[in-house]
């Protein structure tokens, strides 16, 4: 009798992949979401990550519903370190080799990790932890580069890191708020506060690739978020559209400086391998899709 599937919680970083068109405020359907990203990992499309990293799609699958449609693709995902033939320098002569070269194709220090991307909640997220412990900002930027090149001539791909919700409420609930930058670009209708949505519709309609907002107070004053909507609204969109730095007067009364793109969000799922990617897919469509009235739908059985 085989033994049972041991139960164990695993950690992902969060990604919010956006892809629009170049000359039309309307939303990709979830069919073209899922083009690009196999054609990402069909031609085995590479790109910069960090200053001597790249990152590279090793394997993909979709897993689909009754209708056939594409539930979310699950796969792992390769970083590796990106060196280009040019000279070496032998330490046993000490001189320059003018003939050694790397073979073709073959790069070092390879680290692997799961990921799941799910078209209808356009969020990309990857395992961490022991083994693969992958930074969310370098991955970022992979995907911005890697699905940018997949793209129709008339498309282009935005991404965020979904970041830490309790930061925002530290810069809201602040003794003093004494600097703020904003920057949020579009989003594609998630879930949120009506202050945020507001701020989002108006980003959407006016055909914004982002919103930048420098905010500075009077002389020995602290910047009043109560009565801002556009403010507020901004700074609630932060975590899945943007990034905000402030400067805050803290409980103790010191100055401190806070960057949300430093703190990642954490999903924590726990189950059985065999069914973690259930698992997770329903974690992303409740947390950023699901509003009280839509389930998300199921695998195929």
């Amino acid at each position: 009798m085989a033994k049972p599937e041991k139960t164990k919680e695993h950690k992902f970083y969060a990604i919010n992949v956006k892809l629009r068109k170049r000359n039309s405020k309307q939303d990709l359907k979830p069919e073209d979401y899922v083009r690009v990203f196999q054609k990402v990992f069909n031609e085995k499309i590479h790109k910069q990550s960090s200053s001597s990293k790249h990152c590279i799609f090793r394997f993909m699958q979709a897993e689909k519903g009754a209708n056939k449609e594409v539930l979310y693709l699950t796969g792992i995902l390769v970083q590796f370190t990106f060196i280009e033939n040019e000279k070496w320098f032998n330490l046993k002569n000490m001189d320059l080799d003018e003939a050694f070269k790397v073979p073709d194709d073959l790069f070092p220090d390879p680290v692997q990790t799961e990921f799941i991307f799910v078209p209808a909640a356009h969020r990309f997220c990857f395992k961490f932890g022991a083994g693969a412990n992958l930074s969310p900002n370098p991955i970022k930027l992979f995907l911005e580069r890697a699905l940018n090149e997949a793209c129709k001539s008339d498309e282009f791909v935005q991404v965020d890191l979904e970041t830490d919700h309790s930061t925002i409420r530290k810069i809201m609930n602040a003794k003093e708020l004494k600097k703020l930058k904003i920057s949020i670009n579009y989003s594609n209708l998630d879930i949120g506060s009506d202050i945020k949505k507001f701020v989002e519709d108006e980003n959407r309609k006016t055909n914004l690739k982002k919103i930048e907002i420098v905010a500075t107070p009077k002389t020995g004053e602290s910047i009043d978020l109560n009565d801002s909507i556009i403010l507020s609204g901004a700074l609630q969109g932060v975590p899945s559209n943007g990034e905000a730095e402030a400067t805050i007067i803290n409980e103790n009364n010191k100055r401190e400086k806070i960057k949300t793109s430093n703190y990642p969000v954490v999903l924590r799922v726990k189950g059985t391998i065999s069914r973690l990617f259930d698992l997770t897919y329903t974690r992303i469509m409740s947390n950023y899709r699901n509003d009280g009235n839509n389930k998300p739908n199921k695998p195929k059985s």
